[in-house]
């Protein structure tokens, strides 16, 4: 059986998203689950030093440069027993944007590896090569903190990420002269979005409104709300997944709220995960539940 992808995204750097994601997959390996993390974040790699290993020896640079051939590789064990790394370090400015035949190379051969999971820890913000890999993961994970600058990212990367979910199901409905005649007579019907949108479309063709639900269903995004400090923030995510689902139609689901802890920061400038420096943490036990929820909870699927 193919590894579960997950991809952690967000729309704006600082968030915490790398150190969510190398916990998350700790979480995981503690479990007893085979996960490899794939540091994505081009240009700004730093999933090397959150677990502790200073100076990876093999990286996507070497893919880039076809001096190894796969991923297989250039997978690094981890000091984290059943965690390996497919390292960002190294890579040139250049390699921040891979070719798309590059990019569709690397997410074909994540689904090759003999692991359970595979993390990939995206760079912010919303390019398509971002949102490429976070479409094609089984979960697809937000991290936002609670301050408007992240909140606002966080809908632009969502909002974006949908759009191209989006267009990318109209062309395999083959919709899209009757999503452009829809478009045509938005303002006619009162179209004020997606999902009015896609009604009309249905209304118009049931077959491609259907197919095109079936897909844009799967793009059904999870929320997790990282550094909480204040108790209004815990209802954050739950605000923006349901303005998310009324917007768009689509369910969106909120996996949790971590609060803010100093061990975090210790744990960093210690070069050490959090579960490994401080187990008991606030921070891993928060961790730890969203592992296990998803472990629980998790549908078996293809990545959308």
């Amino acid at each position: 059986m193919p590894p579960r992808l997950w991809a952690i995204g967000s729309g704006k750097g600082g968030v915490g998203k790398s150190v969510v994601t190398a916990n998350l997959a700790i979480a995981l390996a503690q479990r007893g689950k085979k996960c490899v993390i794939l540091d994505a974040d081009l240009g700004g790699a730093n999933q090397h030093t959150i677990l502790g290993m200073p100076n990876p020896r093999t990286s996507l640079a070497d893919l880039f440069s076809r001096t190894a051939a796969s991923l297989k590789e250039i997978l690094l064990p981890t000091p984290v027993p059943n965690l390996w790394l497919i390292s960002g370090a190294h890579a040139q400015l250049e390699m921040a944007n891979p070719k798309h035949a590059l990019k569709e190379k690397i997410i074909r051969q994540l689904g090759t590896l003999e692991v359970d999971h595979v993390l990939i820890d995206l760079g912010a913000g919303s390019t398509f090569n971002v949102l490429d890999f976070f479409l094609a993961a089984h979960e697809r994970i937000v991290v936002v903190a609670p301050v408007p600058t992240a909140i606002e990212n966080a809908y632009h990367f969502l909002k974006a990420a949908y759009y191209r979910g989006l267009k990318r199901a109209i062309q395999r409905a083959g919709a899209a002269r009757i999503v452009d005649q829809a478009m045509e007579e938005k303002v006619a019907r009162g179209i004020r979005s997606p999902r009015e949108l896609l009604a009309q479309i249905t209304a118009m063709d049931p077959a491609a409104g259907a197919a095109i639900a079936r897909d844009v269903a799967a793009l059904a995004p999870r929320l997790i709300v990282n550094q909480v400090q204040q108790e209004e923030e815990l209802e954050l995510g739950r605000r923006m997944a349901l303005a998310y689902r009324d917007y768009f139609g689509v369910q969106a689901d909120f996996l949790g709220a971590i609060r803010s802890d100093d061990r975090v920061r210790h744990a960093i400038k210690m070069k050490r995960p959090v579960l490994e420096a401080f187990p008991q943490s606030v921070f891993a036990q928060a961790i730890r539940e969203i592992a296990e929820y998803r472990l629980n909870t998790g549908e078996a699927g293809n990545a959308g």
